[in-house]
């Protein structure tokens, strides 16, 4: 029987470290993308992504966290849990996918638009196929094989980072990226459906349907308001003010956020493998305290200086890496990385939450915030634009964070939220008065310097590390506990090295 913390380490790492390489070969081409598309161009791409996204989220029926939910305790019924999976996720969005093609023109109706309605098609068709691939990538999570999971999901970024050079080396436009998009995703969708096949036959039974669609809709609605609260702004943006500056307004907040979402790479791969193992443990909550205290103090400890290093750098991130947007990015980015730094905080709270029996109130947040999202927006849009959009991203994830974490620590005794990351704060702190002093003082060295960021990262993550170490800010068991699981994980790599 393979070691518990053995493949828990092995997912972490062939997550982390799959997801870090396709997303950083992804996220290369995405820029080479987004410069040779332009704002004006990659805001037509964006406000379609987002339209498509809005309406094909109604469809989503919860059932693929469901499935893992269900099936990561007990898999004595898993072939007719896939088969019912298979069945309400992929059905529902096909029927979604025509919804988007046929209301897609009341929304964009000028001459000028009917690109976009012409991309929201294609990105629609691409969406169906996507959840296919991901309902499939659930058995594997199920079977704890997420290494399998990540080889495809690097996959499919490296797909679309060759199409993606494609379409710059061809000077195509947002069409042909919507089109590498969707060849991506069909390529993905036969591959994980094929591998998910070799480890369960879904069994297609009728009478399983409805249970498991009442059963799975609070996670559906959570999904629901989630996605819309993730991409409503972008759309938002498209439907003020004449069409050419919206979309450009849509082009830099659209980049900028891109930007912003491959810092995700980390806390989304452990997430992804902690699920199974929360979730099997749900009901024990001394045990889901443990994991919630480990996740807020790995993730927050992390996210906090690359937040705050993005913040304090964005003026050179932007000439460095999206030239073809102006200084306006920079704006956006100033902004997006306070987004960034509470969202890695609050990044497994969600998760945590459904395995605590506390799926209904998750809902409930989401809701909330998707509320005050959607009327911030109205609100500061007309007059600020992008960086409107931007704020008011800021403020719905501060209630989130706020009210999630709350929520986790009524329920989860010992579990201390972001409270227990006021180490990591001092760290940060230092970390930016030493990025702040070096620019001053090395202004005349690093001023006009484009790649000055290759000196000041490395040395800001010393400092930032070794204030960490000054404070004990790893205990020691958690020290040892690593140490084990590396040693594990090790031991577990030369055996399974000389079974191949």
């Amino acid at each position: 029987m393979k070691d518990e913390s053995g493949t828990f380490l092995r997912n972490v790492t062939s997550l982390t470290t799959a997801n870090f390489l396709a997303r950083a070969v992804g996220a290369f081409v995405s820029i080479l993308v987004m410069n040779h598309l332009g704002d004006m161009r990659y805001g037509f791409f964006k406000a379609a992504m987002s339209f498509a996204t809005i309406v094909l989220i109604f469809a989503e029926t919860g059932v693929g966290m469901r499935f893992v939910y269900d099936c990561s305790g007990d898999k004595s019924k898993i072939r007719e849990h896939f088969g019912a999976a298979l069945m309400l996720q992929v059905l529902p969005y096909l029927a979604a996918c025509l919804v988007a093609a046929f209301v897609a023109p009341i929304f964009f109706s000028s001459p000028s638009e009917r690109v976009v309605i012409t991309i929201v098609v294609i990105v629609s068709a691409a969406a169906v196929l996507r959840v296919l691939a991901e309902t499939c990538e659930k058995v594997m999570n199920v079977y704890r094989e997420m290494h399998l999971t990540a080889l495809l999901r690097a996959g499919r970024f490296v797909a679309i980072a060759i199409g993606g050079v494609i379409v710059v080396w061809a000077d195509m436009g947002p069409v042909a990226w919507a089109l590498v998009t969707l060849f991506s995703m069909g390529a993905a969708a036969v591959v994980s459906f094929a591998i998910a096949l070799s480890f369960v036959r879904p069994k297609f039974v009728k009478s399983m349907l409805w249970p498991t669609l009442r059963a799975s809709y609070i996670f559906g609605a959570g999904a629901v308001c989630f996605a819309i609260y993730d991409q409503v702004d972008h759309f938002m943006l498209s439907q003020f003010g004449p069409p050419a500056e919206a979309f450009k307004a849509v082009g830099i907040y659209g980049a900028a956020y891109v930007l912003i979402s491959f810092t995700y790479t980390i806390p989304s791969s452990f997430v992804a493998s902690m699920e199974p193992v929360a979730f099997a443990a749900r009901g024990d909550f001394t045990r889901l305290s443990r994991l919630a205290t480990l996740s807020v103090r790995a993730i927050g400890a992390l996210g906090m200086p690359l937040a705050l290093g993005v913040f304090l750098l964005a003026d050179r991130l932007q000439a460095l890496v999206l030239p073809a947007f102006g200084v306006d990015a920079a704006v956006a980015l100033k902004i997006l990385a306070l987004f960034a730094g509470l969202r890695f905080v609050d990044f497994p709270a969600g998760m945590l939450m459904a395995a605590a029996g506390m799926q209904g109130r998750r809902v409930a947040i989401q809701a909330a915030a998707l509320v005050l999202n959607v009327c911030a927006n109205f609100l500061l849009i007309p007059s600020y634009g992008f960086a409107g959009a931007a704020w008011a991203t800021v403020a719905t994830e501060v209630l989130i964070l706020t009210l999630y974490n709350v929520s986790l620590m009524r329920k989860l005794e010992g579990f201390r939220g972001p409270l227990v990351l006021g180490k990591p704060v001092v760290a940060a702190a230092v970390m930016g008065l030493f990025i702040w002093g070096l620019q001053r003082v090395g202004a005349p060295l690093i001023d006009g310097n484009r790649f000055a960021w290759l000196v000041i990262v490395p040395l800001a993550a010393g400092v930032y590390f070794g204030c960490l170490m000054v404070t004990k800010y790893v205990k020691e068991d958690e020290a040892a506990a690593i140490r084990r699981f590396v040693a594990k994980f090790a031991f577990w790599r030369r055996n399974n090295a000389g079974q191949q």
